[in-house]
């Protein structure tokens, strides 16, 4: 999507994110409201077989931009899995041994919350989001 936080002028990503809960709807994800006073139309969450995901496709009405859409995908280990930008469940899957960084697969490690990454990009991953004071 556009950018960190899904903040976009760009129809297509908008509806790029409604695709993707659609298509992960058909693949039996379940989906509930994120927000009690939203509706899973603008923002979804969604579980399957021990994976989570979120997918906001706000449009906004008033601000700098038109629209709000991402997809975010965390695995069972609750470490985030980069999404494809069309759906696929195979590269979900496949994503729990795919650093987040560099795209190298193999075994991959945590570092901040939730950040997946492999060995080689662990020192500077630490480094950039595990400074002093960073929990609080």
């Amino acid at each position: 999507m556009s950018n960190e936080f899904g903040f976009t002028n760009d129809q297509e990503e908008l509806n790029a994110a409604v695709a993707w809960r659609e298509a992960a709807i058909k693949d039996g994800w379940i989906i509930e409201p994120t927000y009690k006073l939203e509706p899973m139309e603008s923002h979804a969450s969604l579980k399957k077989e021990g994976f989570h995901a979120t997918v906001k496709a706000r449009i906004k009405t008033s601000g700098r931009w038109k629209y709000e859409a991402q997809v975010s995908v965390w695995g069972p280990d609750r470490l985030a899995i980069r999404p494809p930008r069309i759906y696929s469940w195979e590269a979900i899957v496949a994503g729990l041994n795919t650093c987040n960084v560099c795209g190298n697969t193999g075994e991959m490690f945590s570092y901040s919350f939730a950040g997946r990454c492999c060995e080689n990009c662990l020192p500077d991953m630490k480094k950039k989001h595990e400074y002093p004071g960073w929990t609080n």
